[in-house]
Parts: C-alpha cells; sequence; structure tokens
C-alpha cells in the first residue's frame, strides 16, 4: 500500500512540474502580449508582470518543501493549469486585438500576413493608415442547404465570377482550400448571373467580392430578390485582403496635439451600402461624437439625413464642385466623400470635425452576427410587424433578440412610426447601447476572435491606430466614470430643390433652436463645462418657440455667419414638383426620390 502511495505522490509531483513549466510559458506568452499590445502603462504593466512572478514563486516553494502535505502539489497542480489556461486565453486575445490594431495602423502588417503566398498580393510600403482599404470576398450558400462551413463545400459546386476580382476571387479559394473545402468551380460572367444560379440551385455556394454588392441593389426588385441575397443565404466565409485607397478617397485628419488630453470630434457617418467600403453612396447616418478626455464627458449628436443644408466642399473641393454652395439634403453629400459630409457639417454648426469614421450596412450585420446578436428593448406603440427595409419579421412591445440583418433593419425603420427619422435615430441609438452591453458581457469571452475578425473590415477611419491606442489606455489606466449625453436635430418636412439629383425632393428643415443647442453643446463641452441635456433620447418636443429653418426666417447668425438657406435657391416661383421617375428599379429599403443620377465636378474622378 505504501509503494502505491509513494508512486501516486511521484506521478503528482512530476504533473505539477510539468504544469509549473507550463505556468512559465503561458505567463511569458500573456506578458510578451502584453508589452505589444501598447495600451497598459508602465505601472499596469510592472503590476501584472509582480504578480504572475510571485505567484510562479509561492508554487515552486509549495514544491520544494517537502513537509508539505502531498495533496498541496495537487492544489498547485489544479491551480498552475488553471492559471495557463487563463494565460493563454488572455494572450491569444491579446495577439488578436494586436494584430488589428496593426492592420488599421500599417499596410504591411495585416496585409502581408493575410497575403503571405498568395504571389498576387500587392505590397504596400507606406505606414499611413490612410493608404489601405480592406475589400472582402463572400462565400454565400442558400439557407436550408446546410453548408454552414467551408468543409461542408466539399463535392459541391461553388460559382464564380473570376473576372471582376480576380485576386479576391483567387483568395478566397485558396482560403477554402486550406480550411479543408475542394469545390468544383463555376465560372459566370456577372455578378447578377452568379446570384440567379444559386437562387435557381445551379450551384451550391457562390464567391462573390462584396464591392460589387452594390450593382445588385441597384437593379434589384420583388421578382429578382437581389436585396435578399444576405437574409436568403448563410456566410459560409470570408476572405479579406487590403489595397492602397483611391486618391479621391482621402480625408486626412485635423488631428489635436494630444488625444488623451484635448478635446476632439468624430464624424460617425454610416453609408446605405453593402460590401466595400469605399462604394460611394448616400450618408445615410450622420451621428457626432465630442469627446473631452479631462472631463470625462462624451456628447453625441445626431443630424437627421434629411436635414437640408449648404453644401460645402473644403475638404475636396473637386469632388462636389458642381453644387458647392448650393443647398441639399446631407444624405446626397455622401456621394462626393465623406470629405464632403465633414466639410458640410463643419459649415453648418461653425465647429471642426478631427477625425471621420465610416461604416456601412454590412458593418453591423457583420458585428451583431459576430458576436452573437443583441437584445433591445421597444417601448409599447412601438411595435414593427414587417421591417420595411428588408422585409423580415419586425419588433415586439418588450425585448427583442435580433441577429445582423433584423438589427440593421431596425436602425433603418422610419416608415412605420409617425414620427419617423427621429425615431430612426433613437432606434439606432438603441442598437448602439445594446451593442456597448453585449460587448462587455461575458459571451464576448468566446466571441471576441470573431468580433475581432468583424471589427477589421466593418470601419474606415483617419484616427491613427496609435491614437486608438491612447484613448483605450486612457480608459484602462484610471477607468473613469463617462457623462455620456446624447441629443438630435430636428425639424419639419418640406419640398425642395436638391441639385445632386437634380429635382425636388421631400427634406427636412431643422429647427432653429435645436442647432443652436448642438452648437452651445458642442462648445461647453470643449471649454469644460458640464453638459446635461434635458432629453438624452434626442427627441425634441415642438413648440410654439420652435420655428422651422425655413428660406424665409432662417437665422443668418447661426452658423458664425454663414447663411443657412442662400436665397439664390429659391426664386420667387419654385420649380414644380415633378413626379419621381424610377431610374433604378424599386427594392424594399429604397427611397424613390431618384430622377437623374447624381451631379459631380468634372474631376471628382468617379
Amino acid at each position: 500500500m505504501r509503494r502505491y502511495t509513494n508512486h501516486q505522490s511521484k506521478t503528482v509531483t512530476v504533473l505539477s512540474w510539468i504544469f509549473v513549466l507550463l505556468f512559465i510559458a503561458s505567463a511569458g506568452y500573456i506578458a510578451y502580449q502584453a508589452f505589444r499590445l501598447e495600451i497598459f502603462s508602465t505601472i499596469q504593466l510592472i503590476i501584472g508582470y509582480g504578480v504572475l512572478a510571485l505567484l510562479l514563486v509561492l508554487f515552486i516553494c509549495l514544491l520544494l518543501k517537502r513537509y508539505y502535505r502531498h495533496w498541496i502539489k495537487g492544489v498547485v497542480m489544479v491551480f498552475t493549469f488553471a492559471l495557463s489556461c487563463t494565460c493563454v486565453l488572455g494572450g491569444y486575445y491579446m495577439q488578436k486585438t494586436g494584430d488589428f490594431f496593426e492592420s488599421i495602423s500599417t499596410p504591411t502588417g495585416t496585409a502581408d500576413k493575410q497575403d503571405k503566398d498568395d504571389p498576387n498580393a500587392d505590397t504596400l510600403n507606406s505606414a499611413d493608415v490612410l493608404n489601405q482599404m480592406a475589400l472582402s470576398v463572400t462565400t454565400y450558400a442558400m439557407q436550408g442547404s446546410n453548408i454552414h462551413q467551408p468543409s461542408e463545400l466539399n463535392g459541391t459546386v461553388t460559382g464564380v465570377v473570376t473576372a471582376l476580382d480576380e485576386r479576391g476571387t483567387n483568395g478566397a479559394l485558396e482560403q477554402l482550400r486550406k480550411a479543408g473545402a475542394t469545390p468544383v468551380t463555376q465560372e459566370y460572367e456577372s455578378s447578377f448571373a452568379l446570384v440567379d444560379a444559386l437562387y435557381r440551385g445551379e450551384v451550391n455556394a457562390i464567391i462573390l467580392p462584396e464591392q460589387f454588392h452594390e450593382e445588385l441593389l441597384e437593379a434589384a426588385n420583388d421578382y429578382n430578390q437581389y436585396n435578399a441575397l444576405t437574409t436568403m443565404t448563410n456566410k459560409v466565409d470570408q476572405y479579406i485582403y487590403y489595397v492602397p485607397v483611391p486618391e479621391e478617397m482621402k480625408n486626412p485628419a485635423d488631428d489635436v496635439m494630444d488625444i488623451t488630453q484635448e478635446p476632439f470630434t468624430v464624424l460617425i457617418s454610416g453609408s446605405d451600402s453593402y460590401g466595400n467600403l469605399s462604394t460611394i453612396s448616400r450618408s445615410d447616418v450622420n451621428m457626432l461624437v465630442s469627446v473631452n478626455p479631462k472631463t470625462h464627458q462624451v456628447l453625441m449628436i445626431s443630424l437627421p439625413r434629411d436635414s437640408y443644408i449648404p453644401v460645402s466642399c473644403k475638404k475636396n473641393e473637386t469632388a462636389c464642385a458642381a453644387i458647392a454652395g448650393q443647398s441639399d439634403k446631407l444624405t446626397h453629400t455622401g456621394w462626393y466623400g465623406i470629405g464632403t459630409t465633414e466639410s458640410t457639417i463643419e459649415d453648418y454648426l461653425g465647429i471642426e470635425v478631427n477625425y471621420t469614421v465610416r461604416v456601412n450596412f454590412s458593418s453591423l450585420i457583420n458585428i451583431v452576427d459576430a458576436i452573437g446578436g443583441i437584445d433591445v428593448y421597444v417601448e409599447p406603440g412601438l411595435e414593427v410587424e414587417t421591417f420595411y427595409a428588408n422585409g423580415m419579421p419586425g419588433v415586439q412591445a418588450g425585448m427583442n433578440h435580433l441577429e445582423g440583418e433584423r438589427a440593421l433593419a431596425f436602425a433603418r425603420e422610419r416608415h412605420a412610426y409617425l414620427t419617423g427619422d427621429n425615431q430612426r435615430i433613437i432606434n439606432q441609438q438603441i442598437v448602439l447601447r445594446a451593442l456597448l452591453e453585449k460587448m462587455m458581457s461575458p459571451t464576448m469571452v468566446v466571441n471576441y476572435p470573431n468580433f475581432i475578425r468583424a471589427l477589421s473590415t466593418a470601419f474606415t477611419t483617419n484616427m491613427s491606430g496609435t491614437q486608438i491606442k491612447e484613448l483605450i489606455g486612457l480608459e484602462i489606466s484610471s477607468f473613469p466614470s463617462w457623462n455620456i449625453q446624447s441629443y438630435a436635430l430636428s425639424g419639419d418636412s418640406a419640398t425642395a430643390f436638391c441639385p445632386a439629383i437634380g429635382s425636388n425632393a421631400s427634406v427636412l428643415m431643422n429647427y432653429a433652436e435645436t442647432v443652436t443647442n448642438a452648437q452651445t453643446f458642442i462648445q461647453d463641452l470643449f471649454e469644460g463645462k458640464t453638459i446635461d441635456v434635458a432629453n438624452p433620447s434626442g427627441q425634441t418636443t415642438e413648440s410654439n418657440t420652435q420655428t422651422p429653418q425655413t428660406p424665409e426666417n432662417a437665422d443668418p447668425n447661426v452658423n458664425q455667419g454663414v447663411e443657412q438657406y442662400p436665397t439664390e435657391q429659391y426664386p420667387v416661383e419654385q420649380p414644380p414638383v415633378q413626379e419621381p421617375v424610377e431610374q433604378y428599379p424599386y427594392y424594399p429599403g429604397e427611397e424613390q426620390e431618384f430622377v437623374e443620377e447624381p451631379i459631380y465636378g468634372e474631376q471628382a474622378g468617379y
């Protein structure tokens, strides 16, 4: 019996030492990744390294002391194993986060890692974030086909259009092969023929370069259902690669000297397109986020997409020269690049926007799906039976769980509400809060790698990776309590001439009071004053004191002396309201206000 006990004791001792060595390796791994991440302060790193060193010394001492009971060694074995797993998991997440920062900071970082075996890979030498953009190629299979993973494509037929994007298509196929899939490819002549083949069952899956998703939406109608591709299919795989940003799309930041000390404003612009973020499309969502890192205040101001304001081209004069100075819907400025949207808002509110973040429909869908969906609460009376945007089931009163497509539809819905765009702005803020709550929930332990992958192609920004790290470092260094306030401009609907489309359209004349309030709130935040928005939801109660900014009564003092509605845009006899002529086939979610292609400057390059 004693010999068995001695043998058992030796086994436990050996295993304990093995797990101690494993703990040493895993502690070194997480220590290196924490140092590489560059978001922790020196004090935090010293404390973290010190704790790991003390634990290691403690475990070694417990194993070396012969007079301790044998069960102590078992305890050491369990603790070292648990801590090793924790260190490996934490280090892995830090590594993924570091790779993400590298991808938005240095074009050679992620591009080279992604395509090191790709002979067609571009070599990007600049370390400037403005010089790269991510392109994605998605493999789709119909729902109900039981194809959810690349390995399930073995022995199937996959449709491709190599001519659309040879590099992306070949890269997607190579990625599938590395994942164990060997599909037979079938060539098609266009993205339309490709999707038709999938719908008809000619192929089991298709590989679609996402930059061509927009042309599907433009040609969509109730019969071809091109707009429903993402709702009728499973996303089996996605290949990502990086290319230089076209010169006309660059929008340099107006940097602050120290982003951890000085107030700054970020424009979050959401385009109404899927796939590639470089797609020129309307600016569907426009939100200013002003931050004062010293007073720990955040102010979110939403501008309605239909706001009728003068177009400014100071960021890129050639992009919108044809309509410069004329009033148009804010959403139309997206056709001329995010720089035009930025400068238009700057001149309208008399502020400076320091940085921009651009997202699109695919951004929200991918992020929400990556974290396992979000939960939103809908007030009684705000139920929606069917979403107008994509025909999917709506929301009921109470708590609702939304996956990516339904979350997007909820954020876009306005036709179901009496308050229209005002409620849509509230819904967008609800979705944003739900995203933040889900990202801070325990489920992120499992979903984090998928989240980081989705985030890598979810946005483009002219804020550097170093500045983003500094902001994160500010948060984790002191965990300040932030005062987060939100506000939204509002107004009355009207009909006015929009030069971008060459006809009249429904617009929103913002209340002068809400414009003044937004200017005051931003100024107060920059001056370090405490912000207290009376109605954080962004709804402004209409009263007799709120007067819509119409051509006749626009306040000339708003926008620091810049007239809100130039008189030359309002002749005595307005042109008659034209009935919209459908240049593009109708599809759910697209407003029928287009009568012409947007008018671009001669040198816009689009």
